[in-house]
């Protein structure tokens, strides 16, 4: 029970994209395979129940929804797949039963381990009574019991000197006026007269009553309290050091700047990033620098385009490169309506394919190169990592901007890949160095309709891309952003991946 708690509580859970080929799905399952048999072989049963649990819900559960799982072209790896993970679910009930008996003996160990710390208690308790009652019986045996003859002024000494021992630091007893040798009535008016003649005013105090002599006066430049010690005291207080202190001069401390630490900017948290997100495109927005405006159809409209979003952007792409002046309203339409439908025929038939199977951008590339529509003599690079870095999606922007003084002034398209579906990315140049950017989605994200948006410059294109990304994460995605770091080596699985191609 705490396992399976922990392991859904981590955030770790895999998710699967038909933008990814299944054949790295295949591969990293077969790693966490072998971590099982190995666990499952050395008798780590914590971990060989994690490793085969994870393992049976991605096969039973997860790789299922690839749209390439059922196509012919993986018929073997399926089989295998699911031998093994018949296999694994067998040897997972072996490893439940072990963890059973071990649990008892885990238990039966607990609660005789408590008994004893128990009785150690009872058994200390017991010493410290029977300690006790000796210290008491000790000093009932050795109490003195009181002389009548002793004479009453030593009793009330040796009651005064307990009472101080009780209350503080021993002083010295004070002297008996008994052991004070008396002075006659004589020599006392001797003595007071001889006081009265050296101090007739009365001026002088007694020696009784004098008070406990004062500091000495402080100077005036000095602090009234002590100052703190230096950072060397510091340093040497708690011990030999190789830091050396130098002293510095006021004059220094007041002539030469001196260099504050420099405290980076915090990083947002994923939800943090989504609105800021949403305040700078209305911002833009209000500014007329971001301008959204429906398309008349959308994809799935009609039949046989539904989740052609892979070709439809590229097809889009490819007709903005090569139409003069760029792709207009009615070419994109025609491609979602029309040109895409026996492209997606094609391609799935060619795979294998069921018919709203959504296929990998790499196939559509593929297939569209083979068949001239889409020129590699064009293609000017791929991109692609953690969407919310940056310098990842920095790329794609550097790519899109082209190469000032060669390929700045070049128009561009590119396909978008995030989160299960395709954009169009097209760059219209309004000069050499300047250019207006088109983001184009085929789902019925407007009004019910398809959306063309257009930013007025390149940073107008990087917040409407925040924006867009941002909104795409789910409650479970911002939950496995917040507890994992990006890892290239599990982008795959990651949320946050994306990838990109530009011509």
């Amino acid at each position: 029970k705490h396992l399976k708690e922990a392991d859904a509580s981590s955030g770790t859970a895999i998710i699967v994209s038909n933008l990814f080929p299944i054949d790295r799905y295949y591969d990293a399952s077969q790693k966490v395979l072998n971590a099982f048999e190995v666990s499952f072989e050395k008798r780590r049963l914590d971990d060989a129940y994690v490793y085969g649990m994870r393992y049976s819900t991605f096969c039973v559960n997860e790789i299922t929804k690839h749209d390439y799982y059922k196509s012919t072209k993986f018929n073997q790896k399926r089989a295998v797949m699911n031998k093994q993970v018949t296999e694994v679910i067998n040897k997972l009930e072996i490893v439940a039963g072990l963890m059973d008996a071990e649990e008892i003996i885990r238990e039966t160990e607990r609660k005789a381990r408590l008994k004893r710390q128990k009785e150690e208690e009872m058994r200390r308790r017991q010493e410290k009574l029977e300690e006790l009652q000796q210290r008491v019986n000790r000093q009932k045996h050795s109490a003195v019991v009181p002389n009548p003859t002793t004479n009453a002024e030593n009793v009330q000494d040796s009651a005064l000197a307990k009472l101080q021992r009780l209350n503080g630091p021993v002083e010295p007893p004070a002297i008996s006026s008994s052991r004070v040798p008396s002075q006659s009535v004589s020599e006392k008016k001797d003595a007071e007269f001889e006081d009265s003649q050296q101090d007739p005013d009365g001026l002088i105090a007694s020696s009784d009553d004098m008070p406990p002599p004062l500091l000495p006066p402080q100077a005036d430049d000095e602090p009234e309290h002590s100052a703190p010690p230096s950072y060397q005291d510091i340093v040497n207080y708690f011990g030999p050091s190789n830091i050396q202190s130098t002293p510095i001069e006021e004059s220094d401390v007041l002539s030469k700047p001196q260099n504050k630490k420099v405290t980076s900017k915090p990083k947002l948290s994923i939800r943090q990033y989504t609105a800021k997100a949403e305040r700078e495109r209305l911002r833009l927005q209000q500014e007329r620098k971001i301008l959204v405006s429906p398309l008349r159809t959308y994809q799935g409209r009609v039949r046989g385009s539904t989740n052609g979003c892979t070709v439809i952007s590229a097809t889009i792409a490819s007709k903005h490169l090569e139409t003069h002046g760029g792709v207009t309203d009615a070419h994109v339409c025609n491609v979602i309506d029309k040109e895409c439908i026996p492209l997606l025929r094609s391609i799935r038939s060619k795979l294998g394919l069921h018919g709203d199977s959504l296929i990998i951008p790499s196939d559509v590339h593929d297939h569209m190169v083979d068949h001239n529509l889409l020129f590699q003599h064009k293609f000017v690079g791929a991109v692609g990592g953690n969407i919310v870095d940056n310098e990842h999606l920095g790329e794609l922007y550097t790519l899109l901007a082209g190469t000032p003084g060669k390929t700045a002034h070049f128009k561009a398209g590119a396909t978008f890949f995030f989160r299960e579906h395709v954009v169009s990315i097209l760059k219209f140049p309004t000069s050499p160095t300047e250019a207006v950017y088109d983001l184009v989605d085929s789902l019925p994200t407007c009004n019910g309709r398809g959306s063309r948006t257009r930013c007025m410059s390149l940073d107008a294109l990087k917040v409407q891309m925040e924006w867009y990304t941002s909104h795409k994460f789910s409650e479970s995605n911002c939950t496995y952003i917040e507890k994992n770091k990006w890892n290239d080596s599990m982008a795959d699985f990651d949320p946050r991946v994306f990838q990109a191609f530009v011509w």
